[in-house]
């Protein structure tokens, strides 16, 4: 009776490691299994955010372009104005100055 007592003791211990064994490995699945659950959301949020980094710098670039041109184009409007004025002064200069020399007017 005792060594059949030993016995089912030793039974039980050999089952107790056995599923402490089982145990360890289920919980090594279940870490791993929520290792990759949050690394899919993390990886998810990083493509999300370089496609907003990219929509808002393309936009940006566009608005920069149109900016661009608009400031372009009112400095040339501004440099045929300042051309046109100065054409004008220096053919009044010119006149002037043949008056002066030629004593016409």
């Amino acid at each position: 009776m005792a060594v059949e007592a030993l016995k089912i003791i030793r039974d039980g211990e050999e089952e107790g490691r056995k599923l402490l064994e089982e145990a360890k490995a289920s919980v090594a699945s279940i870490l791993k299994d929520a290792d990759e659950e949050v690394k899919r959301p993390k990886e998810k949020a990083r493509e999300e955010e370089k496609s907003i980094a990219s929509e808002i710098s393309a936009k940006y670039i566009q608005e920069g372009k149109e900016e661009e041109a608009a400031i372009l184009k009112t400095a040339e409007v501004e440099v045929k104005e300042l051309k046109s004025a100065t054409e004008l002064t220096i053919d009044s200069a010119v006149n002037v100055v043949l008056e002066k020399i030629l004593g016409v007017r």
